[in-house]
């Protein structure tokens, strides 16, 4: 995995971790969540990410 690459994974983690925990304390739907995971899978093209979001 070359720097870019670990930059971006590490970039989207980040994000989506804040995403689950507005959505655990009610700040966000389901909807919203999933719209924002979308958004983030766009913007950062995660490659571990995408495999776990494929998967769940």
């Amino acid at each position: 995995m070359d720097d870019s690459l670990f930059a971006r994974e590490l970039d989207y983690q980040a994000s989506i971790s804040i995403a689950e925990g507005l959505l655990r304390q009610g700040l966000l739907t389901d909807g919203e969540f999933h719209n924002a995971r979308v958004l983030l899978l766009a913007k950062y093209r995660p490659l571990i990410g995408e495999l776990v979001a494929e998967a769940g």
